[in-house]
């Protein structure tokens, strides 16, 4: 493995910026409802109005309430891959995933329709940084390999 298996901790990071979300989604809700009752309070449908964005907002607030994450372990298999498994004994088996987003911030990895974040809270340090220089010079050695052999079939062509 060129990165052993890790568990990935829960985010403290990801934890803070979705309750700062939904501060926000929640003054937003409460202050339309505000100017709705504000505007005209005795027309019913403002005042429907202003239910429905009080409503809008306390739905938006259960929809984003966290369920509790599965666990799972990271990896890079010696073949260069990104594995994600459960640390449940019944899910041993790996999945491989591709990279969609990688920045020393953040790294998004996708299988499918399923992103996984992973941000750097969630992983030792040491860690977090060896995956981040894989996944970017991986990327970084696919394009240039790309570009020689584009520019390597054109002067065989040209040769001819």
């Amino acid at each position: 493995m060129l990165v052993p298996w890790t568990a990935l901790r829960p985010s403290l990071q990801s934890l803070r910026w979705r309750r700062a979300g939904i501060g926000i989604a929640l003054l937003t809700a409460a202050a339309l409802a505000a100017a709705a009752m504000a505007s005209a309070p005795s027309s019913v449908r403002q005042g429907s109005l202003a239910i429905l964005a009080v409503l809008t907002g306390v739905f938006a607030w259960i929809a984003s309430r966290r369920r509790p994450a599965r666990p799972w372990e990271i990896g890079v298999s010696t073949k260069g891959e990104v594995e994600l498994r459960g640390v449940e004994p019944a899910s041993q088996s790996a999945r491989p995933f591709q990279l969609a987003f990688a920045a020393p911030w953040l790294i998004s990895l996708r299988s499918g329709t399923m992103f996984i974040p992973i941000w750097p809270d969630s992983l030792p340090q040491s860690v977090y940084r060896r995956l981040w220089v894989h996944l970017r010079w991986k990327k970084a050695g696919r394009s240039d390999d790309e570009q020689r052999s584009t520019s390597r079939g054109s002067a065989r062509f040209e040769d001819r």
